[in-house]
């Protein structure tokens, strides 16, 4: 029986981590007994005698705490009762409290003027304290809830009008006062006596550069008629939005976010250093380690698309194949959720002093160790603080009509016993979608939903849809990235977005299938975590968000795993195999978008040295067999590959300085001086092959050839030079420190070997087995073989410090071209 895979083992593991760390808390609310019941709304509404109100009065009932959490108590009986001996009634009340919890109470004024007061208690449950709430009679309220433009007066005054019953109140003080809001605002009056109507009205003016509601206080009385119309303060409210400020506090807040975010990745980079290398060797395993690896990564750069980004540049540059790239896309879907699992949590309280200790521990530290610490410190705070300014201007402007009218107008909500309406679902999906192309991050964006809904703007039905459409939107950044790259590279960007777009559809179906009533996704989400989301005032949304994030990404890769063979073909199909002219006259790539992780950026520069060194070492030999068969035919040839060579040098030498501007800890610094070294030696190889080519031309102006012993000597010393040149290539690609030791070994003796043919050839020549002419042309010769020696030992000798940033992938990366 075969054994199942270690990393299978470590993926369950990780993913059941996960799932204890995104879905807390489930309780079976129908077990668990009342302790509370609460008004969530409908008090204190007015209205004229024997009319009904408004809207009902809903009451809930709470059991419990658990894990420091609210439950909601379903099944229980509701009985109110008035208080006071008025003639208000409750004309219908729902009965027992349905799964949310609530119970809906659809009262009627009674005939006396003034506040009536009710009581709703539970009659089986007699220990439970009953809750009392109220409603005024004989009074209506217009233009309560108007919005305005700060600096600006009411479009239309605030009217309160009072009535008997039978007539209207006439000369009837009304006094108002701001109970809330900038001094800067201006009540026109303070006092007003009720007109012929009934009616008293003021208006206002706002203060400029503001954005919020101001409380208007209003009391009602009769001095001449003590008590007669006497009422209860009542609060009304107008809206007021400064359009500038409001917009600069958002885009501002979204901005601290993305900012926060990128100083994290770059800090966690710095932090991680060569286990971000060591995750991305498991590419070359498995599927499953593949996913394994981008999960890690994207966990530690905080980032789906720039993990994508990188994964595109892996393929183009040669490192991957299509399905561990896809492999990795998909691990990436998981990872990018622990951003939303983070600001899901109320941790506002941490972002300031995270900012002041990061800030602190990045000017007293050099280290570049430190320094990824004091990044991540400032970035995680900065993150929070930009979430947190967001937060509080929407939930500023949650309660404005303009913006409720704006988000119900995608609303996803279904009607009473129906379906998600399927235009608003795939509308809310398509904005999420082009908000996230906008923003380029899918967390900032799912971070911006999560702030919505806690905000009270956007529904959890609308909410899940819109965090839809930013995992659609995160795979643009990939296509973007993978404009300019090769067929395989724009295959992988094509398949993240076939993943995506596909789960997507999936999940829309899930939304029709009904489980307890509700979308079978979406009560599965409600399940697994704490809260009802479903109640009038969704409980825990932030943490219901988060959930619903990760659990779409868990099931999308479950599901896609198995056919990422599947997935490849669909994207070749979509992008079909062409030959690649852009860099077939390249020796290699350097893919630009990798320079943001300098770990694999410094990978692919010893990859692309090792395959320039492996040109220039078959150049080389080559350039010895025409030498020695005197074929000049291969001088294009020859000429061609030297240019190549240097272009490659020109390319990693420019590569590596837009490298040195970026983010690197001591050891990358010191690295990039050493393989600059390393690229001119391997140059320098290629200029020695020419210079032996070039020696045929002298060596056709000689009557006769070298000695069998002198061309034997050539053969052998040639023979020995690829054979280090090999083992060093692939000692290198191994990381096989002591391969590299056994090509110093090697070299060491090509040196000697250079040394006894130089004594053989006087020997010849005082036996006049050789000429002058030829011995000249010979020592030229063997002068060329030992720089080549000494370049290829230079080399060597500075591999140990190259090798602690090289990873270790398979050694057929190196095709001969």
């Amino acid at each position: 029986m075969k054994q199942p895979n270690k990393y299978s083992v470590v993926l369950l593991l990780c993913c059941f981590l996960l799932c204890c760390f995104c879905f807390t808390g489930c309780v079976d609310s129908s077990e668990v007994t009342p302790s509370t019941i609460q008004v969530e709304k409908g008090d204190a509404q007015v209205g004229f005698p024997g009319e009904k109100l408004e809207t009902p009065v809903v009451l809930k009932i709470y059991g419990p705490d658990h894990d420091g959490r609210r439950t909601i108590v379903r099944n229980i009986a509701v009985t109110i009762e008035s208080v006071g001996g008025h003639d208000g009634k409750a004309v219908k009340v729902s009965g027992k409290s349905d799964y949310s919890g609530e119970v809906e109470a659809f009262m009627q004024f009674g005939s006396e003027i003034g506040d009536q007061y009710f009581k709703a208690y539970c009659p089986n449950y007699k220990k439970i304290k009953p809750v009392y709430f109220r409603i005024v009679s004989g009074i209506k309220i217009f233009g309560n809830n108007q919005q305005i433009f700060a600096g600006n007066a009411l479009d239309r005054p605030i009217q309160i009008k009072l009535f008997d019953g039978k007539l209207p109140c006439v000369n009837v003080p009304v006094f108002f006062s701001l109970h809330f809001g900038p001094k800067q605002a201006k009540l026109s009056q303070k006092v007003v006596l009720t007109d012929d109507s009934g009616v008293a009205e003021v208006m206002i003016t706002t203060a400029k550069g503001y954005t919020g509601q101001y409380q208007v206080r209003v009391e009602v009385g009769n001095p001449l008629q003590k008590g007669a119309y006497h009422y209860r303060g009542l609060s009304l409210r107008v809206l007021s939005m400064s359009r500038l400020n409001l917009t600069i506090a958002i885009l501002g807040g979204l901005a601290l976010f993305i900012f926060g975010m990128t100083l994290m990745s770059d800090g966690l980079q710095l932090i991680a250093g060569n286990r971000l290398k060591n995750m991305l060797q498991m590419f070359t395993a498995n599927r499953v380690s593949a996913v394994l690896a981008g999960m890690g990564i994207t966990a530690l750069i905080q980032s789906s698309s720039a993990c994508s980004v990188m994964v595109v540049g892996f393929v183009n540059a040669g490192l991957l194949s299509l399905n561990q790239a896809i492999g990795v896309i998909f691990g990436s879907a998981i990872g990018t959720t622990v951003t939303a699992q983070m600001i899901s949590f109320k941790l506002d309280a941490l972002a300031l002093p995270a900012i002041c200790i990061g800030v602190v521990i990045l000017l007293v530290t050099k280290q570049s160790r430190t320094k990824g610490i004091a990044y991540t410190i400032l970035g995680f705070g900065l993150l929070f603080f930009g979430m947190m300014l967001m937060s509080s201007e929407l939930k500023v402007i949650s309660d404005f009509p303009s913006f409720k009218a704006l988000f119900y107008y995608f609303d996803c909500t279904p009607k009473a016993g129906g379906m998600m309406p399927l235009g608003a679902v795939l509308g809310t999906i398509f904005i999420g979608t082009i908000l996230t192309i906008v923003v380029q991050s899918s967390s900032a964006t799912v971070g911006l939903a999560i702030a919505l809904a806690q905000s009270g703007l956007l529904n959890f039905y609308t909410a899940v849809p819109l965090i839809l459409g930013d995992n659609i939107g995160t795979t643009i950044t990939g296509l973007l990235a993978s404009i300019n790259t090769n067929r395989t590279a724009k295959q992988a960007a094509v398949a993240a977005t076939i993943f995506k777009v596909l789960g997507v559809i999936i999940m829309i179906v899930a939304f029709y299938i009904p489980w307890h009533g509700k979308p079978c996704f979406l009560y599965a989400v409600d399940f697994i975590t704490s809260g009802d989301v479903f109640a009038a005032d969704p409980e825990n949304i932030g943490r219901h968000l988060a959930s619903a994030h990760t659990l779409f990404n868990l099931l999308n890769v479950f599901l896609f795993l198995p056919f990422i063979a599947l997935v490849a073909k669909l994207s070749k199909f979509i992008v079909p195999d062409l030959k690649d002219h852009k860099n077939e006259n390249r020796i290699c790539y350097l893919e630009e978008h990798l320079l943001f992780t300098p770990t694999v950026a410094l990978d692919q520069v010893l990859t692309a040295l090792l395959q320039m060194t492996h040109v220039s070492m078959k150049q080389s030999s080559e350039a010895i067999h025409a030498f020695l068969t005197k074929d000049r035919k291969i001088g294009d040839e020859l000429n061609t590959t030297e240019k190549q060579i240097d272009m490659t040098q020109h390319d990693i030498i420019n590569y590596l300085v837009k490298l040195t501007r970026h983010n690197l800890s001591e050891e990358q610094s010191a690295a990039i001086p050493v393989i600059m070294h390393c690229v001119n030696d391997v140059e320098r190889i290629g200029d020695r092959a020419i210079n032996i080519f070039d020696l045929i031309q002298n060596m056709e102006q000689l009557p006769d050839d070298f000695s069998d012993h002198a061309v034997k000597e050539i053969r052998l010393m040639s023979e020995y030079l690829q054979k280090s040149g090999d083992l060093l290539i692939e000692g290198m690609m191994q990381g096989n420190q002591s391969k590299i030791d056994k090509v110093i070994k090697h070299l060491g003796e090509v040196k000697q070997m250079v040394i006894h043919f130089e004594d053989n050839h006087e020997v010849r020549l005082n036996q006049n087995d050789c000429t002058v002419e030829k011995g000249v042309i010979y020592v030229e010769l063997l002068s060329n073989l030992e720089r080549i020696v000494a370049h290829l030992n230079n080399i060597a000798e500075r591999s140990r410090k190259m090798l602690a940033h090289k990873m270790i992938f398979n050694f057929n990366h190196l095709e001969k071209k």
